[in-house]
């Protein structure tokens, strides 16, 4: 796992593949990948989770910050995606700009975002002050997307 996290490895990997696995309920021919998204407590516990429904729909992470409890404190929650958070506004804004509004903690994710108008989420968090990790299961990640990243005509790094 590349750079060190709070959190161990291992939960985070387990969070990672928990996300992988709500990413599969979004539609696999979509023009929007699919994403699943983990919001861990500083305990590891899972305490939200999200994946994107399709195109025009809110993205993983915005459905998972939705879906968090009232009583959570934002800043010891760490958000664990598939894809980094995108870092544009088209049919919904990014996902970057809402994990930082809700003051998440620190974020994880497996492939850097490929796309040129979206890519950078991580380096706009990063830029706030959030810790962020990438490369997370990378191999499972870009395995996973194989088909989505195809249709992109490029490859995304983790």
């Amino acid at each position: 796992m590349p750079a060190a996290h709070p959190l161990s490895p291992e939960v985070i990997e387990f969070a990672m593949r928990r996300a992988l696995t709500l990413a599969e309920r979004g539609p696999a021919d979509n023009e929007n990948p699919q994403v699943g998204c983990v919001i861990l407590d500083a305990a590891g516990t899972t305490v939200s989770e999200g994946w994107h429904k399709g195109a025009g729909t809110p993205h993983a992470e915005a459905m998972a910050l939705a879906l968090l409890p009232a009583d959570v404190d934002p800043h010891a929650l760490t958000a664990v995606v598939t894809l980094e958070p995108c870092n544009h506004t088209g049919r919904t804004g990014p996902c970057a700009r809402a994990l930082l509004d809700h003051g998440i903690g620190q974020v994880a994710f497996g492939l850097a975002d490929p796309g040129a108008a979206s890519s950078g989420g991580g380096d706009t968090l990063r830029a706030a002050g959030v810790p962020v990790t990438g490369g997370i299961l990378a191999d499972e990640v870009r395995a996973f997307l194989a088909p989505w990243l195809q249709r992109q005509g490029g490859e995304a790094r983790g």
